[in-house]
């Protein structure tokens, strides 16, 4: 019994990646600052996703939310980062439940929306809906 359980608990730390590597995986960017740049360049809403390493929901959130067809697609309207609860990224979205979903504002830096803990493809894709409209109405563009 005591040999099953040490297997079971290396193979869980093998199955078991960092953010680097599920932004990778994703073809996402992994560096906060990167990733805000490139929003402001293109003028799109940021969406940050705060993980930690061992989180199964964070681990479910990336390797099942984030994965599905759909989702990719629509989060080509986006510039979406995934980063580690250690990594470096502004103190204002620092939460202590993951994972965490900021979207935000490419001009200001101030999350218009956010999340925390796992979601399925449906409501993650309401939420950025959400985000999107709620970013739209803050902030019109003066014609």
């Amino acid at each position: 019994m005591k040999i099953f359980l040490m297997i079971l608990l290396l193979s869980y730390g093998l199955l078991a990646s960092n953010a680097l590597q599920e932004a990778q995986k994703l073809g996402v960017e992994s560096d906060y600052a990167t990733a805000y740049e490139k929003a402001q360049k293109e003028n799109k809403l940021l969406v940050l996703v705060i993980v930690k390493e061992n989180c199964r929901w964070c681990e479910k959130l990336v390797n099942k939310t984030l994965s599905e067809s759909e989702v990719q697609k629509e989060l080509e309207n986006y510039i979406t980062v995934i980063v580690d609860k250690d990594d470096t990224y502004p103190n204002q979205f620092i939460e202590n439940f993951f994972p965490s979903v900021f979207y935000i504002d490419y001009t200001t830096q101030r999350s218009v929306y956010s999340n925390v803990g796992y979601v399925g493809k449906k409501c993650f894709l309401n939420d950025l809906h959400d985000a999107s409209r709620i970013h739209s109405e803050l902030f019109k563009e003066k014609k």
